[in-house]
């Protein structure tokens, strides 16, 4: 198997991957409104991937009034929100599993074409926070679910699935040192 991808010469109804990553247009951006998100193609909820942009977007502006930041740092925090998942406006919602090295380091080429496209620079200093804010999205967006059909053993994986789903959050906050009893309180003030 390859070790790296050439990403560049991917055709795509824009265009050139290569060139519409680093020109990225309003039909190539606003396509995230178009691409289901992969737990929503499992059959429950019905999310996509700009539903889930704005989500984190919106908690990003949550998260920073709840921790009084200055307004330069929401604004660098909700910017970087918005663009955390760019890349999926033509990749898609791929599943961690298969995220190879290869697949990675295209996935990063194509992200930082963008944020290079926007003069966007990534902030290590917010690394941690977003990644927690992008989990709780996903908290929220099970949250809104509902297993489609009747089948009771749905309901019950739901749960599961949120109950699980916010456990990975709490153990994630020891991981990047962000003070667990802070985020507690944060997705109890959030109703999560």
């Amino acid at each position: 198997m390859s070790k790296s991808i050439d990403y560049k010469k991917i055709f795509t109804p824009q265009g050139m991957l290569g060139h519409v990553s680093k020109h990225p247009n309003m039909d190539f951006l606003m396509n995230i409104f178009n691409i289901p998100r992969v737990y929503g193609v499992s059959g429950f909820g019905g999310w996509n991937v700009g539903q889930h942009t704005m989500a984190t977007a919106f908690l990003a502006l949550y998260w920073s009034s709840f921790n009084k930041y200055a307004q330069e740092k929401r604004d660098r925090l909700v910017t970087l929100a918005l663009v955390h998942d760019a890349h999926e406006a033509v990749i898609g919602d791929i599943l961690p599993f298969f995220k190879t090295p290869a697949v990675k380091k295209a996935i990063n080429s194509i992200q930082n074409d963008i944020l290079n496209a926007f003069s966007i620079e990534e902030d290590e200093t917010l690394h941690d926070e977003l990644k927690l804010i992008d989990m709780i999205s996903f908290l929220y967006e099970i949250s809104q679910s509902s297993p489609k059909g009747l089948d009771s053993s749905k309901r019950k994986l739901l749960k599961k699935m949120y109950e699980r789903q916010k456990d990975e959050i709490l153990a994630y906050t020891k991981k990047a040192k962000i003070k667990n009893k802070k985020v507690k309180k944060f997705l109890e003030h959030m109703n999560l």
